[in-house]
């Protein structure tokens, strides 16, 4: 029995030598390149260099040149015709007076406002690639907060585990002195060594989280450097945020008024309105206007001559493409019903989780005091002491450090609801 003891002894010493190795290491590469920064500044860095949002831009640009592409005009056609061989001189390609040259141009002129149908149509794609480039942004401004916050209550919960270990640290050391003096017990320190090891093992969960975390928001503030990002925010910026009950009213007409894809979808409407004229607009036939020159090839000499030509739509009226149009025209509206209905969905759901955090929030704010880490310290001292035991000990540790990361994650969940009524709404009703 004793030699099965002094397995499991030597397997956990072995065990918290690996752990430490790896917690040195972690602290280790923590400490490299690593960057504080508060929210307004990871939002400018995000604005400036988010590699997403760049490219998005990108395509506004492109919708607003397609709008330059179609304001231009048609380009003239010009043709030249030069006789290959004069059967009564025997010359060939006579440019002489007594040879064939002729010369024509012919320009397109579009009827029936095609041209300015066309430009609405691109004007109505700038503004939806515009409205794309907003929701873009509102969807990763929304994950680039929620980033932030998470990353800074794991950082928050690596100092909680942080904190237990080195107390349990220095009263390992304190029992393990006594054990080799044969004044204390194993299997309290064995059980002692098993608690370490368990936070261990939990705390490089916590790091693995955070690492993960860490590395969204690195990739999206355009951080290229591979920095570690830590996240500053002030201790009463919590408190500080509102505790209203925003009303749903307020919530909605604030989401129908600013949410970007649901101005997409209204606007969709207006560009299948715009096609379906550009279609019907199709079904006149363009007209071909233009003059030539023809030297010795008609009935006189020196010939001079204007020309007009046009499509006669017997057959192709562009049936198919207008009932197409309206189609899409119907389509729009059933999407646009159906976006109205999700948006009401989200600023229903979102007020809701809202509320019930921010009273969670509220209540445990109210129980969760800085006594709580003053009672820390004493049921250490008490265990030391012996005015406790080792059970209540570890039931203490246990409870301390399931309440503090709880907490955290409480904290989390709050701004979490409050990010999403600010994604909800299309506008930041809470800063």
């Amino acid at each position: 029995m004793m030699l099965m003891s002094r397995k499991i002894f030597f397997l956990l010493m072995t065990c918290q030598v690996f752990l430490h190795n790896q917690d040195a290491f972690a602290q280790r590469d923590f400490l490299r390149d690593t960057v504080r920064i508060t929210l307004p500044d990871a939002e400018k860095f995000f604005l400036e260099k988010n590699f997403e949002l760049l490219a998005s831009r990108y395509r506004v640009n492109e919708a607003e040149a397609a709008v330059v592409q179609a304001k231009l005009w048609d380009n003239p056609s010009l043709s030249f015709e030069q006789g290959a061989h004069n059967n009564q001189s025997g010359k060939w390609f006579d440019v002489s007076r007594s040879g064939e040259t002729a010369v024509s141009i012919d320009q397109l002129i579009c009827l029936a406002g095609k041209r300015n149908k066309r430009i609405q149509v691109e004007k109505i794609n700038t503004q939806i690639a515009g409205y794309q480039f907003y929701d873009l942004m509102r969807t990763l401004r929304y994950e680039l907060h929620t980033t932030f916050y998470s990353l800074h209550f794991l950082y928050e919960s690596l100092s909680v585990y942080d904190d237990e270990l080195n107390s349990l640290k220095g009263l390992l050391d304190a029992y393990q002195l006594q054990f080799q003096k044969g004044n204390s017990s194993f299997r309290e320190l064995a059980r002692l060594q098993a608690l370490q090891f368990n936070l261990e093992n939990e705390r490089m969960d916590v790091l693995k989280d955070f690492s993960e975390k860490e590395s969204s928001l690195s990739l999206m503030t355009g951080d290229t450097l591979q920095r570690v990002i830590l996240p500053v925010v002030s201790g009463t910026s919590f408190d500080s945020l509102p505790g209203i009950q925003p009303g749903y009213s307020q919530l909605l007409d604030s989401a129908l008024a600013n949410r970007p894809d649901f101005k997409i979808a209204e606007v969709e409407i207006e560009k299948e309105q715009a096609g379906l004229a550009l279609q019907k607009s199709l079904r006149v036939p363009d007209l071909h206007v233009g003059a030539g020159y023809d030297r010795a090839g008609s009935y006189i000499n020196d010939y001079n001559f204007i020309s007009l030509g046009i499509d006669l739509p017997f057959f192709n009226r562009n049936q198919g493409n207008i009932k197409a149009a309206g189609y899409q025209l119907e389509e729009s509206k059933l999407d646009k019903t159906k976006t109205e209905a999700e948006v009401k969905n989200d600023v229903t759901k979102t007020l809701l989780r809202f509320r019930e955090t921010d009273r969670l929030y509220k209540l445990s704010r109210q129980q969760f005091s800085s006594d709580y880490d003053k009672l820390k310290e004493g049921i250490t001292k008490g265990y030391e002491q012996h005015v406790i035991s080792l059970l209540e000990f570890i039931d203490y540790f246990e409870t301390y450090k399931n309440s503090k990361t709880e907490f955290n994650r409480l904290q989390y969940n709050r701004l979490e609801a409050i990010e999403n009524i600010n994604l909800a709404t299309g506008t930041i009703i809470f800063k």
